[in-house]
């Protein structure tokens, strides 16, 4: 027969195994009536705690960062880098697996399965709306028991142990309540609004819609389904904003947030029409100082990327199931007037 392992007893339980550590161990964070299904489950499978399992805390716990390399995702990696140094004495090594917009997908899957390998990895931190792995893979990770957290969007199926993300929907509302508060009621809005696939993207519209419609406004609405850089999508946002009847626009990811404002300043219309971007990238900050922009909404990268590396460090060094097992960081409405703030590095360790 086959061994009974610790995630025999956490399936058959309809738990986490590291609900099933803790339970065992009499440790805390585990309800009586929960401890004591799990040793049931346990004594009737006929488990056997390995004796050295204490000794794992004492291993290095190998995790990989799987994160695109982009401006938004700058300081996404930088709240990833700022919690791995924090902890003093953390035996945890990290690989970095950044991969470009443009890279081949194909490439950047070969490289982390070598790094599974390689590093024998026990964890990975990874968007939620990455498109790099199937159902199967999922599974796969599951069997190896790689925990995995993931950041920006939940991924049904992924077996993760936790998931921080934005509240797109509320994002979209913010961003029709800001346009709505400065425009007539004929003005009309070009809304550049992401790729209606991605998740994250069609919930930041969704949310605008609806706000939209909860509040009677009548405003004809523009859509530009772009979400790259090249020069074919700029001509789609120009042609867009150069339409005699928009008075207001904004949009819903960084990206085309850059060509929406390039296009302000290229048909004249800064400091004409109302407009609000999405993230605090270099370009539209500078926007925003400008005048080109009115507002940018930022998404809390800083505390997405600590966040999710923090929980998944502790899942594995000490066996914490994090609770809640989503968590939705704060967006905030960023004006020049507290423009400052974001920029200093002091108000990130409050994690906004």
């Amino acid at each position: 027969m086959n061994k009974i392992t610790i995630r025999d007893v956490a399936d058959k339980a309809g738990v986490s195994i590291s609900t099933v550590h803790q339970a065992l161990n009499g440790k805390k964070g585990v309800g009586e009536e929960t401890r004591k299904r799990i040793q049931s489950v346990a004594d009737e499978l006929g488990y056997q705690p390995n004796p050295m399992a204490s000794s794992l805390k004492r291993k290095t716990r190998q995790i990989g960062i799987l994160l695109p390399n982009s401006s938004y995702y700058d300081t996404v990696w930088k709240g990833v880098r700022d919690y791995l140094g924090s902890v003093p004495n953390m035996n945890v090594e990290c690989t970095e697996l950044p991969f470009g917009d443009g890279e081949n997908p194909t490439r950047i899957y070969k490289r982390v399965y070598a790094a599974l390998e390689e590093k024998k990895l026990e964890g990975i931190l990874v968007t939620g709306h990455s498109e790099l792995f199937s159902a199967r893979d999922w599974e796969e990770f599951y069997a190896r028991d790689i925990a995995v957290s993931l950041l920006g969007a939940d991924m049904p199926g992924s077996h993760r142990i936790y998931c921080v993300m934005p509240d797109y929907e509320i994002i979209g509302r913010t961003m029709a309540e800001l346009l709505l508060s400065r425009i007539p009621p004929y003005g009309s809005i070009a809304l550049c609004a992401g790729n209606p696939k991605w998740e994250p993207h069609a919930k930041v519209v969704q949310g605008f819609e609806d706000y939209m419609q909860e509040n009677g406004a009548a405003n004809n609405i523009y859509r530009c389904n772009t979400w790259d850089e090249k020069d074919e999508s700029y001509l789609e946002i120009l042609h867009m904003i150069s339409r005699p009847d928009v008075a207001a626009c904004c949009s819903v990811l960084s990206q085309s947030s850059v060509l929406l404002g390039r296009a302000l300043m290229e048909t004249g219309k800064q400091n004409v029409v109302f407009g609000v971007g999405s993230d605090l990238s270099k370009e539209n900050v500078a926007f925003l100082k400008q005048g080109v922009f009115n507002n940018l909404i930022q998404k809390n990268p800083y505390a997405q990327g600590y966040l999710g590396v923090k929980n998944l460090v502790e899942y594995l060094m000490l066996g914490r199931q994090p609770e809640p097992d989503k968590l939705y960081v704060g967006s905030e409405v960023v004006f020049r007037s507290n423009l400052s703030m974001y920029l200093n590095k002091s108000y990130r360790s409050l994690l906004r």
